[in-house]
């Protein structure tokens, strides 16, 4: 019954989720991540559109959240997710990220800029800054926060796609490109879970990843099981988890497990080298932020 209400409130919400919430010094959801968490949405930026976008038109699930507890109105939320980010360059902006700090490589070739410094976050941090500084100095200074949401590591894996298709069916060289990766993830992830409870002894929600496809779906087992058998050490408790790859293969079941058919990631124009783009569309979106909702009050 309890997940029942929490699904409805969701639906309600999306009547009217704005496209924004402000950085207020008492907010109290911090939502830090990746372009899932930001609502990456690739046909908002040129090619696709006519000019660049400002952050504020990306919707993620925080801002569905927001809209369930009456936080955006309010400006309680901040989401400091950043496009491209991986662990590594979540605690150092000169490592290796997949779009955040540096270009980021498109299926036909080309590249977008880094989203940093060219399109610019939803939170009010820039440069040399990392996003694990951003949230350092907030969790410090502001004792409202009492929701802290984390999706980090699935760049990490996107880096090496193209090696492990490479692989094909051949599971000893896939486990030799991803297994170095693996690890740096889990240090990296230590690292960060370390210093957000240095500052927070609050709620902590990480949502595990989807599979955009079904060949990446023992790419996304992988990561998740990293990202909960870290997080799941008693030394970063209590921390929830909201499973956003099982949300999407219930979701995709009657498409054979396809998240792209199944209408749960963006949909790209005719013509477009693959039919899906790998972030949520509004639908995929919505389901993520009911389970992250749901794991917040468990």
């Amino acid at each position: 019954m309890k997940k029942t209400i929490f699904f409805a409130q969701i639906a309600f919400a999306l009547l009217a989720v704005p496209a924004f919430a402000g950085n207020d010094k008492n907010y109290t959801y911090l939502a830090l991540g990746d372009s899932i968490p930001f609502g990456m949405n690739i046909l908002l930026i040129p090619p696709y559109a006519s000019q660049f976008p400002t952050p504020s038109q990306f919707v993620g699930y925080p801002e569905t959240v927001g809209s369930v507890e009456h936080l955006l109105t309010s400006k309680k939320l901040v989401n400091a997710s950043c496009p491209g980010e991986s662990s590594g360059s979540f605690l150092n902006v000169n490592l290796l990220d997949y779009g955040c700090n540096s270009p980021h490589p498109l299926p036909d070739g080309t590249f977008l800029p880094a989203f940093k410094p060219s399109f610019g976050l939803k939170a009010d941090y820039s440069g040399t800054t990392s996003q694990m500084d951003f949230a350092e100095a907030q969790l410090a200074s502001n004792k409202h926060i009492d929701a802290v949401t984390l999706s980090i590591g699935a760049n990490d894996a996107l880096l090496v796609v193209p090696q492990l298709l490479q692989c094909g069916q051949d599971k000893t060289c896939a486990t030799n490109v991803l297994k170095p990766v693996l690890d740096n993830y889990a240090g990296n992830l230590i690292q960060i879970l370390s210093r957000i409870r240095a500052k927070y002894n609050g709620r902590l929600v990480l949502l595990t990843y989807y599979s955009p496809d079904p060949r990446l779906d023992d790419v996304a087992v992988a990561v998740n099981t990293v990202m909960t058998a870290v997080a799941s050490n008693p030394a970063f408790g209590p921390v929830h988890f909201a499973d956003g790859f099982n949300a999407f293969q219930t979701a995709s079941a009657l498409f054979g497990g396809d998240a792209c058919k199944a209408g749960l990631l963006i949909r790209l124009p005719a013509g477009s080298p693959t039919p899906c783009d790998i972030h949520p569309s509004p639908i995929g979106r919505d389901i993520l932020a009911a389970i992250v909702e749901v794991a917040l009050h468990e």
